[in-house]
């Protein structure tokens, strides 16, 4: 019986030590870890949002970002779901590389928005995406700033 262990724990230590499911290869690269990608967008005070998308693991063999969509013209597309997220980036997205960085202008006060990003793996196989929804910010167009109506001059041509 005693025999019968000590060959067990010898199997199961030589078969754990040479399984490492994220890096097969074991040199400390990343060649066999599956891709991960994150998103940021950041609403600004002057009416653009700053976007940036990283990868946060493995490798990647390509990427499609949507960078500012304004959600209420996206119709039923539930981003939240993975699968119709990626069909959405591939059919509207754009290529980059990353890391990526982009300011979009004329985004709209008070109003929501989608950024997506996706990454392919080495078969071109869409593996990983990500999201964020952000408001816009800054200046509502048309409104005086300052609570003021304006000179009336400005306001009436006539006078």
């Amino acid at each position: 019986m005693k025999k019968f262990l000590i060959i067990c724990t010898a199997l199961a230590v030589g078969l754990f030590t040479g399984c490492n499911k994220n890096n097969p290869e074991g040199d400390g690269g990343s060649a066999g870890e599956m891709p991960d990608v994150g998103i940021t967008a950041v609403a600004n005070p002057d009416n653009t949002a700053t976007i940036s998308a990283t990868l946060t693991a493995g490798q990647f063999h390509g990427a499609k970002i949507v960078s500012a969509v304004e959600i209420s013209t996206i119709g039923d597309l539930n981003y939240t779901n993975e699968i119709q997220l990626i069909r959405y980036v591939e059919e509207n997205g754009k290529d980059i590389e990353l890391p990526f960085t982009e300011t979009v202008s004329d985004i709209v006060y008070k109003r929501d928005y989608l950024s997506a990003v996706i990454v392919y793996d080495e078969t071109g196989r869409a593996c990983a995406s990500a999201y964020t929804t952000f408001t816009g910010d800054g200046e509502i167009d048309g409104f005086s700033g300052d609570n003021s109506a304006g000179n009336l001059d400005e306001n009436n041509p006539v006078l």
